[in-house]
């Protein structure tokens, strides 16, 4: 018979927990003299090696990624992004804003592939994620076409029809549809955790805005390869269209998401955990109005104020979307027995089933559905008023 581990109070959550570097409940260090986060302010919970008040893009909008992978995606993404830039000072112009709207898209659904989300329904995950999204962007793209000047995007160009419907019809009609592709997923039982909502959200929404600037631009493609234009001002104008405004859009819609998946697949008792920000009636607004914003900062401004205003929104959009993982993730640990080993899909060690890795302290359900130890908790009958696991 094996010996019982040792074990340790953590000092965050004051529960009895193994003997090991990170608290299998909470997920705090537990070795306060070596750690980066110290007591309450543990790491991001599906990278703990990282603050969850950094605006880290990679970990945020792909969080199930095992750590190994995250360098792969991140160099990925600075890549094609310098493919941008290189065929913009070859002013091979429509070359790069067809690199621009494919870049993070091709990056999410990688992501997918990679870490096989979803194995047991992937046909109805991507289509009503990724197909709906370009479905969508592409109907909203022929839309703004008849009602905008095609080259309106690209070109520095204002009036005020361009303002109503570029800067705030086109935007909410494409956060509405954005947000209406997830929401036939909201009922399955197997999809309840914030970070499913959230995902749901960012996968349509990158998807939408890929194939919306390709549709809308169409016409721009056709013009030939080698445009007018200064350099300068289409690189910015290619790196907004192509990394920032899709992450703006992932993001705002990923935690919008993520606060209805909270609001009606969490416990009751743990709907509050975010507070107004984690609330549908502040949420979608609140994304809505991020996506408007976007909109609206491309037309009013110039090319380096856009660039600089729409990075800082869509980092205030990171920051909102991260916490929301975060504390998705630290739900249901504190009444849940701690079970028999199980091996962690980040690590590969053998950690107790609980609710983080005892050894590289990664929230097991910010695996992959295919590699988490089943939950704990499912056995549990839910208590009154509790949405079932």
């Amino acid at each position: 018979m094996s010996e019982t581990p040792s074990t340790i109070t953590c000092p965050r959550c004051e529960h009895e927990v193994p003997a090991a570097p990170y608290c299998v409940r909470c997920g705090e260090w537990l070795v306060d003299d070596l750690s980066k986060h110290p007591s309450g302010r543990r790491g991001f919970a599906a990278a703990p090696n990282e603050s969850a008040f950094s605006p880290r893009l990679i970990s945020t909008i792909f969080p199930q990624l095992p750590r190994a992978d995250m360098d792969a995606f991140r160099a990925s993404l600075a890549l094609g992004a310098a493919a941008i830039i290189v065929l913009a000072l070859f002013r091979l112009f429509p070359l790069a804003l067809i690199g621009s709207a494919v870049l993070v898209p091709l990056l999410v659904v990688l992501y997918l592939w990679d870490v096989d989300l979803y194995e047991d329904e992937p046909r109805l995950v991507l289509g009503l994620t990724i197909l709906w999204g370009i479905a969508a962007g592409i109907g909203v793209g022929f839309l703004s076409k008849h009602v905008i000047s095609p080259d309106a995007a690209l070109a520095f160009q204002i009036t005020t029809h361009t303002l109503v419907w570029s800067g705030i019809l086109i935007p909410l009609i494409s956060f509405a549809l954005m947000v209406v592709g997830p929401l036939p997923l909201l009922p399955y039982r197997k999809f309840n955790d914030v970070l499913d909502g959230a995902t749901f959200g960012a996968a349509t929404a990158v998807a939408f805005v890929g194939a919306e600037l390709l549709t809308h631009s169409s016409d721009f493609l056709a013009s030939g390869v080698r445009p007018v234009g200064a350099t300068v001002p289409w690189i910015l104008r290619l790196i907004s269209l192509g990394v920032i405004v899709p992450v703006l859009a992932a993001c705002a819609v990923g935690a919008a998401m993520g606060a209805l998946w909270l609001r009606y697949r969490a416990p009751v008792r743990d709907r509050k955990v975010l507070g107004p920000l984690g609330h549908p009636l502040l949420a979608l607004p609140l994304a809505a109005g991020l996506i408007v914003g976007g909109a609206l900062i491309q037309l009013y401004l110039d090319t380096w104020l856009e660039t600089i205003l729409l990075l800082v929104a869509a980092l205030l959009a990171i920051l909102w979307l991260r916490r929301m993982i975060h504390l998705g993730l630290l739900q249901e640990a504190s009444e849940i027995e701690i079970g028999p080993p199980v091996t962690c899909g980040n690590c590969g060690k053998q950690t107790p089933r609980h609710t983080f890795c005892a050894y590289c302290g990664v929230s097991l359900m910010a695996l992959p559905k295919s590699t988490r130890p089943e939950r704990p908790w499912a056995e549990r009958p839910p208590r009154g008023g509790e949405q079932p696991a």
